[in-house]
């Protein structure tokens, strides 16, 4: 007999209930209260098997999870978000291609010349020949380590007798030491690559015959730190000054706790931070978000909120993902109508990108649709019976009425990329700038030291940045280690905006 069996039996009348033996009244009292805690507890678990089976349904393509956090099973099939573009594959219209091409000027020319006559056999030794076909291999030369000797001379005045002597070059300070293309090379592999010292160590000895120690790595990535300040300077006030920027954060094992690695960043620059706290600490350490004033595109995290100074815009992509999972798992009809709607929005604003702003006859029943959709969706949460109440906290909600709260408390937060198009629809910048952080840490597994954490941070901002900007990655980081870094535009008038 089910729960809908028991409801359905009329209860009994006060006469009749009366006039029962009190041995029996007392049975059906006991009989009342146990099915009464049985109610509750199957209820209980009703909502622990939905919170387990949505657990285990939600993967990168319908939530906020990684695709790290997916595993090597094949997760559901779940509709994909991209959309198809209608473009055939490879490259495209106006791209430069960078297929190789033979050149001018070759280094070597090998000529090859036959000897005999292919039909009679006379020799053609003595014929000059004339080119008739040429074909061009590009191949990289092996390796070789030179060594540069400097010496200083004394010479001795004809006129006073006095010795001078020559002076070494500054960046030479050692009897014997790497030169500065060595040390930059070490670098791009560690930060670029992530390959471990160890393994650093075995790529020179292997390649270039040289036996650099992982000591040695170890050192030229903390000199490499000191004279990257100048450069981080820059790159926090060239970011406090551009209109837009993309947050994102995520965790990192450092000295066998968990910590954070926050980063800031736009199409032109990146900036890495670790921190023992995730939260408004560590954000006001890194010393960006307090003093920036434009747009800040990010997740709902609500630390972010709590910097009232700058505009925020939301990652849609977040929200399709959940909106996926919403009406996917829990089979809610009005997420599909928002996920259809935020998508329509997203090819509106494509379409007038050349205007500047979307027309009011476009704009106008977006938002009333949007209006409308999350009516539907309050509707049909209230029409739900509510969730066990825990023994402390707030009452527990379903992840749609999350969503649905969410969406209208953060409504102009949502829709921002509507009506300002310098505000991206998604927050995929940061988080392809965050990614790199996660390849890290599979390969190393953590950092050992809190100053190694920094370190890598902050070379790592620098040659993210140098991509970002086109800059040569060997001779920035070169420059970098002779104590030059590049630097950045400060200025807010002469920064490119998204």
């Amino acid at each position: 007999m089910n729960s809908n069996t028991i409801s359905s039996i009329p209860p009994l009348s006060g006469e009749i209930f009366d006039s029962l033996p009190p041995l029996v009244c007392t049975y059906i009292r006991c009989l009342e209260k146990i099915i009464s805690q049985q109610q509750t507890q199957i209820q209980q678990l009703q909502t622990r098997v939905s919170d387990l089976e949505s657990k285990i349904a939600k993967n990168s393509s319908n939530s906020g999870k990684p695709p790290s956090s997916d595993g090597l099973k094949k997760p559901p099939k779940t509709k994909s978000q991209r959309e198809k573009s209608g473009k055939k594959p490879g490259g495209q219209n106006g791209h430069l291609g960078r297929t190789l091409k033979q050149i001018k000027a070759p280094d070597y020319i090998e000529t090859h010349s036959p000897r005999s006559c292919t039909s009679c056999g006379h020799s053609l030794d003595t014929v000059k020949g004339s080119s008739i076909n040429k074909r061009q291999v590009f191949d990289i030369p092996e390796p070789k380590v030179e060594v540069t000797e400097h010496r200083i001379e004394g010479k001795i005045c004809p006129c006073c007798g006095e010795v001078s002597k020559g002076l070494f070059p500054d960046n030479v300070t050692a009897p014997v030491q790497y030169g500065e293309r060595i040390q930059a090379l070490s670098a791009y592999f560690e930060h670029q690559h992530f390959l471990p010292f160890d393994r650093l160590s075995q790529m020179f000895s292997d390649v270039f015959n040289i036996g650099i120690s992982p000591g040695t790595c170890a050192n030229i990535d903390r000199r490499l730190f000191e004279k990257l300040e100048p450069f981080e300077i820059h790159l926090k006030a060239h970011l406090i000054a551009s209109k837009a920027l993309h947050f994102d954060e995520t965790g990192m094992r450092c000295e066998k706790k968990l910590h954070w690695v926050h980063t800031a960043s736009s199409k032109l620059s990146t900036f890495y931070t670790i921190h023992a706290k995730r939260g408004k600490e560590a954000m006001n350490e890194a010393d960006i978000l307090p003093r920036f004033r434009g747009i800040g595109i990010h997740d709902h995290w609500i630390p972010y909120f709590s910097y009232q100074q700058i505009t925020h815009g939301l990652c849609n992509t977040h929200h399709l993902r959940e909106l996926t999972f919403i009406h996917e798992q829990k089979k809610e009809e009005w997420a599909r109508k928002m996920k259809d709607l935020l998508i329509l929005a997203k090819d509106e604003v494509k379409k007038h990108l050349d205007n500047r702003a979307l027309p009011y006859e476009v704009l106008l029943p977006i938002e009333q649709a949007y209006t409308t959709i999350l009516s539907e969706g309050f509707e049909y949460h209230s029409l739900l019976p509510p969730l066990p109440r825990g023994k402390r906290g707030r009452q527990k909600q379903r992840d749609g009425k999350n969503l649905l709260d969410r969406l209208k408390g953060k409504r102009d937060c949502v829709l921002r990329f509507m009506y300002d198009f310098s505000v991206p629809f998604t927050n995929n910048q940061g988080e392809q700038d965050i990614r790199m952080i996660k390849l890290k840490q599979k390969i190393s597994g953590c950092f050992r030291t809190s100053k190694g954490g920094q370190i890598f941070c902050r070379i790592r901002s620098y040659l993210s940045t140098a991509r970002k900007q086109g800059w040569n990655i060997w001779e920035s980081l070169v420059e970098a280690i002779n104590g030059c870094p590049r630097l950045l535009i400060t200025h807010q008038d002469a920064i490119p905006q998204l």
